[in-house]
């Protein structure tokens, strides 16, 4: 009859975890490269129109825009869901002609921040008494980013790019 340890099965089990998460596929073996990609979207407009169209379309939605070049553009909104939460969408749009329009590159990332409290006591430790905490402190909060991605969703897309060819004028047949 064999018995295990505590000790031992702590080992085996710390052991396992770590063999899965190794097996775990890396991220970039995920992706895929797909022809049909929500990330870009032919629009029948000059890049300069287009690019302008993609700016009116995120300044009418609430975000703040930075315009680093005419072709590029990048937008940021905020969004507080929860007292403790915070939420910044990052929208990244690149305006490259072709020979029948412009190609409009678009991405967005979300980045999740929560407010983490940090409290402080003062302390003084003497060798013949011991430690004391005095009554006074400090208090500090700040956020922390717990999270980003990349935003996937078709839909997410397809409405900004529905938008931006109603400020061209255009009828989306798509």
């Amino acid at each position: 009859m064999h018995t295990y340890s505590a000790p031992r099965a702590v080992t085996l089990a710390c052991a396992m975890c770590v063999l899965a998460a190794c097996s775990s596929d890396p991220v970039h073996r995920q992706e895929s490269f797909d022809p049909k990609s929500p990330y870009q979207y032919r629009i029948p407009a000059e890049p300069g129109l287009a690019c302008n169209a993609a700016k009116l379309t995120l300044l009418g939605q609430g975000y703040v825009i930075d315009t680093p070049s005419q072709n590029q553009l990048k937008g940021s909104k905020s969004f507080q869901p929860e007292a403790d939460r915070h939420v910044i969408l990052d929208f990244n749009v690149h305006c490259v002609g072709t020979r029948n329009g412009t190609m409009l590159y678009a991405n967005a990332t979300e980045s999740r921040f929560d407010l983490k409290k940090n409290s402080q006591s003062a302390g003084i430790s003497i060798a013949s008494v011991g430690g004391i905490t005095l009554p006074w402190g400090t208090s500090s909060e700040s956020l922390v980013k717990v999270a980003g991605l990349t935003v996937s969703d078709p839909q997410f897309y397809r409405r900004f790019y529905t938008l931006v060819e109603q400020e061209l004028g255009i009828n989306s047949q798509r």
